[in-house]
């Protein structure tokens, strides 16, 4: 939640402070990347389908929810493209934790496993 606290303090920044030359995509598609990677782990089996299907669809919630925000924020509107980069990153961020999941899973002897275990709390 605290990932999604940080994107709503950014969304509420009004236009005129934003930086010009960052593409607009790279920040949208970063944020939800992060917030997938940690929201997924809410799930009892995060690896499961259903769950990363909920999940997608809780993400694509709280980003329709951020865009309506900005209705409020000066300078700033709703966008359904910039909803669209929230859910690419989200879709990636589930699909890295998926398959980072699968192989640690398959390596977990792995030093690399051990590493990064942290990541993938009950898989």
């Amino acid at each position: 939640m605290l990932i999604y606290l940080v994107i709503f303090l950014l969304s509420s920044q009004p236009a005129g402070s934003l930086p010009k030359h960052v593409p607009d995509f790279i920040p949208h598609f970063l944020e939800y990347f992060a917030l997938a990677l940690f929201f997924i782990q809410v799930f009892p089996k995060p690896g499961r389908w259903s769950c990363l299907a909920s999940a997608l669809l809780a993400l694509a919630v709280m980003g329709l929810l951020d865009e309506w925000h900005q209705l409020s924020v000066p300078g700033r509107f709703f966008s359904l493209l910039d909803w669209l980069y929230d859910m690419v990153g989200a879709l990636a961020g589930l699909a890295a934790l998926r398959i980072l999941g699968k192989r640690l899973n398959k390596n977990s002897a792995s030093g690399l496993a051990h590493r990064l275990k942290f990541l993938l709390l009950h898989w």
